[in-house]
């Protein structure tokens, strides 16, 4: 197989072929905007079905994004700021008992994750104890408009800070978003039915410090075929643990701004 992608060194000994043809992809993506999988197949000189299996891959962890006519987009984890070194670690240790707590008591999946611009970096996932249940995303990154979590903490910003993280939407959508997150500020909860993955509904809520920073958020995330009678129980159960985890969270800044969260 001829990836025919710039290389650097000599091919490793231990190569791995399926490796290197999600890497070319990500390559692919960065430089060309927009691929297909019939484009990719024939520039790489293998079957759209080897090249399908990788990109299905690289849409469920971020890099990529398949558009209604098929083809697909960088996704959000190739344009996503990289975390500093060390950034949440203290947050994973003061949510994580909570997490466990979460995921024991609802059955469903707990994740937490931060805001870095306009995407959520998944820190941290505890997974539900329901034979279907949704599995870890920790290490993803997703659009913070689509999932639970990201609406929640968008839901605590200013008009003008919400502007800034999306310039180009039009007026009149950026407008009713604005209501949307409105609802959230003030209900305390964010929902999520399929926004992102079709099969994955969640509820999120925001961890914020005594001076209203947002620290992260936390999320619970359910089969969306099993989300109508399990969303009560995990809100109920969102809601009471995030004011306690709060509560631990008094005269603490944000993981992007001080090393306390690092």
């Amino acid at each position: 197989m001829n990836l025919n992608t710039p290389i650097h060194g000599t091919t490793p000994k231990d190569y791995l072929q399926s490796v290197d043809l999600a890497l070319a992809l990500v390559t692919l993506l960065r430089s060309h905007g927009e691929v297909t999988i019939s484009t990719a197949a024939r520039r790489f000189g293998i079957s759209p079905s080897t090249v399908h299996r990788s990109m299905a891959m690289l849409v469920y962890r971020g890099f990529a994004v398949r558009t209604e006519s098929r083809s697909y987009l960088p996704g959000p984890a190739l344009g996503a700021p990289p975390l500093r070194p060390g950034v949440g670690r203290a947050l994973v240790e003061a949510a994580s008992p909570y997490m466990h707590a979460i995921a024991t008591e609802c059955g469903e999946t707990c994740h937490l994750m931060i805001l870095t611009e306009g995407t959520c970096h998944f820190l941290h996932s505890v997974e539900g104890t329901a034979p279907v249940r949704v599995g870890s995303r920790r290490g993803q990154v997703m659009p913070a408009e689509l999932n639970s979590g990201g609406r929640a903490m968008l839901a605590e910003l200013s008009q003008v800070e919400l502007r800034r993280l999306y310039p180009d939407m039009a007026d009149e959508p950026f407008t009713d978003f604005r209501r949307q997150l409105h609802r959230i500020r003030q209900s305390g909860i964010a929902v999520n039915r399929g926004l992102y993955e079709s099969d994955v509904s969640a509820v999120g809520a925001c961890l914020k410090n005594d001076l209203g920073d947002i620290v992260g958020a936390l999320s619970i995330a359910s089969p969306s075929s099993r989300f109508p009678k399990s969303q009560k129980l995990s809100t109920t159960t969102l809601l009471r643990h995030v004011r306690d985890l709060n509560r631990r969270l008094i005269h603490r800044s944000t993981p992007d701004t001080d090393h306390k969260w690092g």
